[in-house]
C-alpha cells in the first residue's frame, strides 16, 4: 500500500507542475507520412541554421510558439521511466486563431488543456484533469494563466507561475531520445516545493524530454515518436 501511495503521489506532483504531459510490446508498424524516424534531426525546410555560442539564439527573431508547434492532428509519444504514468501521448485536437487544444492520455487518465500562442509567450489558459470526451473547449473563458514559454528566448529569462518559477537555463542543450538526437534545445528549470523539473524544447518539434527530480526520486518522459503536421 505504501509503495502504491508513493507512485500515485509522484504522478500527482508531476501533474501539478505542468500538464502531464507505443505500445512497446507490439511490432513496429510502418510510420505514417510525416512521422519522424530516429536519427540526427536536421533543420526543417526553409529553417535557417542557428548561431552557436553565448546564451542567446541568432539574430533571427524566434518566437516561443516555434518551440511549441500546435497544428491539428500533430502528436507526440513519450516513453516514461521511474513512474507508470510517465509514459503518455499528446495530440492536438482543435486549433482556432491563437488557441489550440491538446489531449493527453497517460494510461490512467485523459486530460485536456487549451493553450494561447502569442509573439511573446505560450500560455496555458484552461486545464481539465479528467476529460474523456473530445469536447471542444476553445471558446470557453480562460480559467488560468500558466506561462509555459516566454520571450526573450535567452538564458536567464525567468518568470513566475502558480506552480513555481520557471527559468530558461540553456538554449544550446543536446538531448538524446528514442526519436533522435536533438541539438540547440531550450532547457527550462521549474522549481517546485521539494522538487525540480527540467523540460527540453526543440524548435519545430516541441518538448523532447521532461525530467522530474525530488530527493532520490527521478522520473523521465522522453520523446519516442512524433508527427508534426503542416499548417
Amino acid at each position: 500500500m505504501r509503495r502504491a501511495a508513493a507512485v500515485i503521489a509522484v504522478a500527482l506532483l508531476i501533474a501539478v507542475a505542468f500538464f502531464t504531459f507505443k505500445d512497446r510490446s507490439r511490432p513496429q508498424a510502418p510510420q505514417p507520412p510525416g512521422a519522424k524516424e530516429p536519427g540526427i534531426q536536421q533543420p526543417a525546410p526553409g529553417q535557417q541554421p542557428e548561431a552557436g555560442g553565448g546564451g542567446q539564439k541568432s539574430s533571427t527573431v524566434v518566437k516561443p510558439g516555434n518551440y511549441f508547434p500546435l497544428t491539428p492532428g500533430s502528436w507526440w509519444q513519450y516513453l516514461g521511466e521511474g513512474n507508470e504514468y510517465a509514459t503518455f501521448k499528446r495530440e492536438v485536437l482543435y486549433v482556432k486563431n491563437d488557441r489550440a487544444q491538446i489531449k493527453e492520455d497517460n494510461g490512467g487518465t485523459v486530460s485536456a488543456a487549451v493553450f494561447k500562442i502569442t509573439d511573446d509567450a505560450v500560455t496555458r489558459i484552461l486545464f481539465e484533469g479528467e476529460q474523456y470526451e473530445n469536447t471542444n473547449l476553445l471558446d470557453q473563458a480562460p480559467r488560468e494563466n500558466v506561462v509555459i514559454l516566454k520571450a526573450p528566448l535567452a538564458a536567464g529569462t525567468r518568470w513566475e507561475t502558480p506552480n513555481g518559477p520557471r527559468e530558461i537555463v540553456d538554449v544550446n542543450a543536446t538531448v538524446d531520445t528514442p526519436a533522435g538526437k536533438f541539438a540547440d534545445c531550450l532547457k527550462i528549470k521549474i522549481e517546485g516545493a521539494g522538487s525540480t523539473i527540467y523540460e527540453y524544447y526543440k524548435e519545430g518539434v516541441g518538448m523532447v524530454k521532461r525530467e522530474f527530480v525530488s530527493g532520490d526520486i527521478r522520473v523521465t518522459s522522453t520523446l519516442e515518436s512524433y508527427k508534426i503536421n503542416e499548417r
